[in-house]
């Protein structure tokens, strides 16, 4: 008697319980992005009177039917569309989904036609494709064209891939893009050239916000771009949980007495500028918080295979200086460790990778190879355990979850300071993996990919490397590989066209389950590529 009271009540209860009222959704429709920099995009546009998740249906013949419902919710356009491959045309289902629960309004069927990719976009080719075993997600990718004097300053673009290998949305600019990084809501945000420019774009290609470096003149900024004070913006950034910036910055500073020779270390000394890294912080206002100058962090006077090159700095500073300057260390990328506040900075131009806590300024580890550091940087250095190759020209040190650092190895100029070069066919990159214990100061090479016997591979410069949150694969950026002549895999900058490879590895099993090449009649190269889990 008392279950059959129960039923009887909840079933009542059901009845007097409303059902839910659909949203009221107004000037629905669905057309191209007219913005022609991010021409792949739909644009929806509605108005409802509570906040909607936005719904769509693509088919298209000779592809899956795909289904896009990760659009942000909102009370009105415009919502990209994204997905879309190029030279298609698609049937759009729309619908909206009431955040609240309960309810779907239909909006209709539109047709689309995508445009098909422009003649200069750049030529790939995916060589492996292995969807099921692959970081779900899309993969942008931003490209450089190179010509024989280097990147084309008036050339950008970057591309997503689908889980199919094929494009679905491209950006394209005029100026060069180093890198990209996503924001949490769901802009890209970027740096244009190495004179200090950073751009912030929504998915249609409009521009949202531009911050730019004051201490080195520049011209086309944006009349409403935000300034910040410091010399350049260089190579990489990070942005902090509370909304701040990371960046990498440079200046210039002049020493007496200073080594002049890479081969020879009794070779006379002359009065020199370096061009030292800087950390800045600064707010999204510009404002700068905090700065750190790594000619005062580690030794000015430690020089390895590089640091006495002038060509990176040379256009950016040649309205300031009278001799260009030198290229002591060439950070190249920042990483923040949450857990001790403090930053990870790969030196190309040092071949070491170093730890420093943000507080004081404070050295926590050295990690290369010992060669040329004196007292007191010297008792910084990280001591090897078992076999360990040493990293050299490194590129894009990255914080594991585990707390190991996963490196990409780019391989040029092996050995200490002044050692000679090693043979081109005896050059090679690597991803490698490293156990740091900052207890017992020590370093340990758990695991490794690339090498002289195993998929040779070598780029002198850029790369990335980057562990994959879902499957733990690597993506591995091997961005700027030289070939001479057809068939020929040797790799020395400058002598031949740049082309770029890109590939994502098993960390179990040793085997790619990506693989593409961007290759064609000019030259083509990648500093960074990332996977993200959704367009939006």
């Amino acid at each position: 008697m008392m279950n059959r009271t129960l039923l009887i009540a909840a079933l009542s209860l059901c009845a007097c319980t409303p059902a839910p009222i659909p949203p009221g959704i107004s000037g629905i429709s669905l057309k191209m992005n007219p913005n022609e920099r991010a021409p792949l995009a739909g644009v929806l546009e509605y108005t409802s009177d509570s906040e909607v998740r936005p719904r769509f249906i693509l088919s298209a013949e000779g592809d899956a039917e795909i289904i896009i419902d990760d659009a942000p919710a909102a009370m009105s356009g415009p919502t990209p569309l994204l997905g879309m491959r190029p030279d298609k045309e698609y049937t759009v289902t729309v619908s909206f989904d009431s955040t609240a629960g309960g309810s779907t309004t239909e909006g209709g069927t539109f047709t689309l036609k995508t445009p098909p990719l422009p003649d200069d976009f750049p030529p790939l080719e995916v060589t492996t494709l292995r969807p099921a075993r692959m970081e779900p997600g899309y993969h942008f990718i931003p490209v450089m064209r190179w010509t024989k004097r280097g990147p084309d300053r008036e050339y950008g673009v970057v591309f997503a891939l689908d889980a199919g290998g094929e494009v679905v949305w491209y950006f394209r600019t005029d100026e060069t893009i180093n890198d990209v990084k996503r924001l949490p809501n769901g802009d890209l945000i970027y740096l244009a050239s190495r004179n200090g420019r950073m751009a912030q774009i929504n998915k249609l290609g409009d521009l949202v916000k531009h911050w730019h470096s004051t201490g080195v003149p520049k011209d086309k900024v944006p009349s409403d771009s935000v300034p910040v004070d410091c010399d350049t913006f260089h190579h990489d950034f990070v942005l902090m949980d509370d909304g701040k910036f990371l960046m990498l910055s440079s200046e210039a500073r002049e020493y007496e007495n200073y080594p002049t020779s890479e081969t020879d270390p009794d070779a006379e000394r002359a009065t020199a500028t370096l061009i030292g890294d800087v950390v800045v912080e600064f707010d999204h206002e510009g404002a700068v918080s905090r700065r750190w100058n790594l000619l005062d962090v580690l030794d000015p006077y430690r020089i390895s295979h590089g640091s006495l090159g002038t060509g990176f700095w040379k256009k950016v500073y040649e309205d300031l200086l009278d001799e260009p300057g030198k290229d002591w260390a060439h950070a190249n990328s920042l990483v923040y460790d949450a857990s001790d506040d403090s930053v990870i900075i790969s030196l190309n131009h040092q071949s070491a990778v170093i730890k420093m806590r943000l507080a004081d300024s404070s050295l926590v580890w050295i990690h290369g190879d010992p060669g040329g550091w004196k007292e007191p940087w010297s008792d910084h250095l990280l001591k090897p355990v078992g076999e360990l190759t040493w990293t050299s020209k490194q590129h894009a040190a990255e914080l594991m979850p585990s707390g190991n650092v996963l490196i990409f190895d780019n391989g040029g100029h092996r050995g200490p300071p002044f050692t000679p070069d090693q043979p081109e066919e005896e050059k090679y990159s690597r991803a490698v993996e490293f156990k740091i214990d900052e207890e017992a100061m020590t370093t340990e090479e758990v695991w490794s990919y690339g090498s002289l016997d195993t998929d040779h591979f070598y780029s002198s410069f850029l790369c990335d490397v980057d562990l994959q949150p879902t499957t733990g694969n690597v993506i591995v950026t091997d961005g700027a590989r030289v070939r001479r002549a057809p068939g020929d895999k040797g790799d020395t900058p400058g002598s031949g066209r740049q082309w770029a490879h890109i590939f994502e590895v098993s960390r179990e099993t040793g085997r790619k389950v990506f693989e593409l090449q961007i290759e064609g009649e000019n030259g083509w190269a990648v500093y960074r590529s990332e996977r993200f889990n959704t367009l939006y």
